[in-house]
């Protein structure tokens, strides 16, 4: 039975429920001439990277006390921070305004904020020196100094006060979307390719655990890594298929490379007490809400969680930060994604710890012996796309950012198609949307037979979180 039966639009099975896919099905549901259903692993709520922990949260680990001290507050754990590109993304910035009560837009419940200035930095050596080849970073490590810290422009830098779950949220909630949530789409038998039987369109049939969510006339595959891969393997979609295809390393060519390049990333929350009256925050600055690291190789980011959320009342002597290590640490101490062994848990958390430790120019065990009063770490296996596809042609919106195969119904939405950040994806998802709106004849679109190439990510790059060599 087609999951389009009770209804004259054709289906669209929407496989992933981060910001692509989540804005790819309210355009497509906006624009009237298809239904959407959205399929989203997420335990509770969509979102993807751009999700956060909320208050209360029931623990994935029934082990772990629901009443612990992180459960209490609402935390960033992958996306940080949304910046604003200068150029393009006109329907994003259009969004930010509405969100963020700017330019006139009245809005009773403030999604994002601009981060103040001042309220985010670069941590660097006093003697830094961006110029030390990679050999140094062992003596780096030895070395103890104290750090300079400088302010980094943040015009263009936005954060959700309660939050960045909320942007996802607020467009399932918005958009009235129909989501299928805590549904993982199996890899090796979730998708299958039926043909046009029953309908004027290719079907798809969607299943999960023995579960048949019936047949819809096109799919779209909103996520990326080995999974997404996986899915599409086993199907006629050979062309689409070959750029799902992933490499997973911290580097990626100044030539782009041959494949999608991701890297993985570390992230850990602590609970940090007070020493002798002082906090982490009287160290990296009382304003200071994100700080690039950029002295210390085994770390790239830290987030004081609560200074940014704005529901986060804490203790005077409680912090919550929020770690994030480099991708060449994460690849070192890899381990299984959705099960780390306990012994990889500490030895990670610990390790970052120190990092945290040298980067200040604290004592060595300042942090990590004896005011961690709760932590929780997680590994971001498929973080950031480090390499962006870039098809060949006269490009514009309409014909970039997404991949599409007409005789397949099958498109792709995702950061790695246009660029990598929160815009990106959210511009993928509607140029996608779009295109499949536009009319009922679909040419290919994006696809490798038609030319293009890699290209390296220089926002991911600049951003400090991606590596090109």
């Amino acid at each position: 039975m087609s999951a389009s039966s009770a209804s004259s639009k054709p289906s669209v099975a929407i496989i992933g429920g981060g910001i692509a896919g989540l804005s790819c099905a309210a355009e497509l549901q906006r624009l009237g001439k298809y239904n959407p259903t959205v399929f989203d692993t997420g335990r509770i709520r969509p979102g993807g990277r751009c999700s956060s922990r909320f208050t209360k949260d029931e623990p994935k680990d029934k082990g772990r006390n629901r009443d612990s001290i992180l459960s209490r507050y609402t935390i960033d754990h992958a996306a940080q921070i949304i910046t604003l590109p200068r150029n393009g993304f006109e329907d994003f910035k259009k969004q930010v305004k509405i969100w963020s009560g700017e330019g006139g837009n009245e809005q009773s419940d403030i999604i994002l904020k601009k981060y103040p200035r001042g309220s985010v930095v670069e941590i660097v050596s006093g003697d830094f020196d961006r110029n030390k080849k990679k050999g140094d970073e062992k003596q780096q490590k030895k070395e103890k100094s104290t750090p300079t810290i400088r302010s980094v422009n943040s015009q263009y830098m936005y954060y959700s006060p309660k939050g960045i779950g909320s942007i996802p949220l607020a467009i399932a909630n918005e958009n009235n979307l129909k989501i299928e949530q805590d549904v993982w789409i199996s890899p090796s038998n979730g998708v299958k390719y039926i043909g046009s039987k029953d309908s004027n369109y290719p079907q798809w049939s969607v299943q999960t655990n023995g579960k048949r969510f019936g047949n819809f006339d096109m799919v779209i595959v909103a996520h990326n890594g080995k999974c997404a891969d996986r899915l599409m393997s086993r199907t006629p979609a050979k062309d689409l298929h070959s750029l799902l295809q992933v490499n997973f390393s911290p580097y990626v060519p100044q030539w782009g490379g041959k494949k999608m390049t991701l890297n993985s990333i570390y992230s850990l929350t602590v609970a940090i007490k007070s020493q002798d009256g002082q906090n982490l925050s009287d160290v990296v600055g009382k304003d200071v809400m994100v700080g690039f690291v950029k002295n210390e190789p085994d770390l790239r980011l830290v987030t004081n969680q609560g200074k940014k959320i704005q529901d986060n009342s804490l203790d005077h002597d409680v912090e919550i930060w929020t770690i994030f290590s480099s991708a060449k640490f994460a690849k070192k101490y890899k381990g299984p994604q959705e099960n780390l062994p306990n012994e990889r848990v500490e030895e990670v958390t610990k390790l970052m710890l120190e990092g945290l430790e040298r980067s200040l120019g604290l004592q060595e065990g300042r942090i990590h012996q004896g005011l961690i009063l709760d932590s929780k770490l997680q590994l971001w296996g498929a973080a950031v796309p480090l390499n962006v596809w870039n098809p060949s042609g006269d490009l514009n919106e309409s014909n970039s950012g997404f991949l599409f195969d007409g005789q397949h119904g099958v498109g792709t939405c995702g950061d790695w198609l246009l660029d990598p950040s929160i815009p990106g994806a959210y511009e993928s998802g509607r140029r996608l949307a779009r295109y499949m709106s536009s009319s009922w004849d679909k040419e290919d679109i994006g696809l490798p037979s038609l030319g293009g190439e890699f290209r390296q990510s220089r926002a991911a790059s600049g951003a400090g979180i991606g590596n090109v060599r």
